[in-house]
């Protein structure tokens, strides 16, 4: 590499070794990298904090649908546990009956 003056007189050189302009370049490649990389990260970013927003709105509607319907489950448990309670009742009365009709059908 060589540095002319704009002046008259002697021109000077300077002896930069390869391995150095080699580094230099690697140095400003991996700095255009960056440069440009820095700013889609930023957006990639924008955009899943743009998707955390929306899904934990999602979140908190349905956490409020279930505020709403879990009464509604909490009743139907309860009314499912005194159907079971009344249909062992009724095979009971039946298993009775039948007993009695027998009883009374045996008399006859």
């Amino acid at each position: 590499m060589m540095l002319v003056p704009h002046c008259s007189g002697m021109a000077r050189s300077i002896h930069i070794p390869f391995f150095v302009a080699v580094i230099f370049v690697f140095l400003f490649i991996a700095n255009v990298y960056f440069l440009v990389r820095y700013p889609l990260r930023l957006t990639e970013i924008n955009e899943l904090d743009r998707t955390i927003y929306q899904l934990n709105d999602v979140i908190a509607r349905n956490d409020n649908d279930i505020r709403l319907i879990e009464p509604s489950i909490k009743k139907t448990e309860e009314y499912t546990a005194t159907v079971e309670t009344h249909s062992k009742l009724i095979a009971e009365l039946e298993a009775l009956l039948k007993s009695i009709n027998d009883k009374k059908a045996g008399k006859l």
